[in-house]
């Protein structure tokens, strides 16, 4: 489990390991099988250097199916608004917390005043690396704001509002829940966006924490993506 911004996490919760193989970069080799299917050798592994230049040539000639046979189980904590950006990716299986059934916790994503810069006037989805004059300021607002909403929604589930009405009431930096499913395929497109420096900086550290949790189970196929890739 990684450590993510104030109260997240990412953590590997299951992958796919080819029978009888019993080493951690199993999934260099549920690539390279899947590969080698096509003209019946899907038998012949075990060199490291032959398996290792395959990936490396499917990576750089961009053939997707035998990375689709590898799949991740995730799960992650984080504020609502990176699991919204995270849902644009529909290549993904989710299952979320639902605050319909189960009360959130008190629990809310507060940028560090070095994350609080300014809004760039050149692009309209990001902000700048410039400090924001007041970001001490900022972020007592938003801790403080943080903190009333989630009295007011407290105090409406003890008034016996259902839980679907009173969650209206929590910001988008409240924390949640959730297992996601991808293929290595779909996992390294979302990686090619979101460790993109253009990418917001709060789903940025998700991706590179995914981007460590499966380093040690198909290395190959990582640096292969980060040479052809990023």
């Amino acid at each position: 489990m990684i450590k993510v911004l104030d109260h997240g996490f990412a953590r590997l919760v299951s992958y796919m390991q080819p029978a009888g193989v019993c080493v951690d970069w199993s999934g260099d080799l549920e690539i390279v099988r899947n590969a080698r299917a096509s003209y019946d050798a899907d038998w012949r592994t075990g060199d490291d250097d032959k398996d290792a230049k395959l990936v490396n040539y499917l990576t750089k000639n961009r053939h997707t199916s035998p990375f689709e046979a590898m799949v991740f189980t995730f799960e992650v904590k984080a504020p609502i608004f990176v699991i919204r950006q995270w849902h644009r990716h529909r290549t993904w299986s989710y299952n979320e917390v639902s605050a319909r059934y189960a009360e959130l916790p008190e629990e809310f994503y507060v940028p560090e005043p070095a994350q609080i810069t300014t809004q760039s006037t050149s692009n309209k989805q990001m902000r700048t690396t410039e400090r924001h004059p007041r970001a001490e300021r900022v972020h007592d607002a938003i801790y403080y704001h943080c903190e009333n909403a989630f009295a007011a929604y407290k105090l409406l589930l003890e008034d016996g509002v259902p839980r679907e009405l009173a969650r209206g009431v929590l910001p988008l930096n409240t924390y949640t829940r959730m297992f996601a499913t991808v293929d290595l395929h779909n996992l390294f497109h979302f990686l090619t966006l979101r460790l993109h420096e253009h990418a917001q900086y709060e789903i940025r550290v998700y991706a590179e924490a995914l981007l460590e949790l499966i380093s040690p189970i198909c290395p190959v196929a990582v640096a292969a993506f980060k040479e052809h890739r990023l």
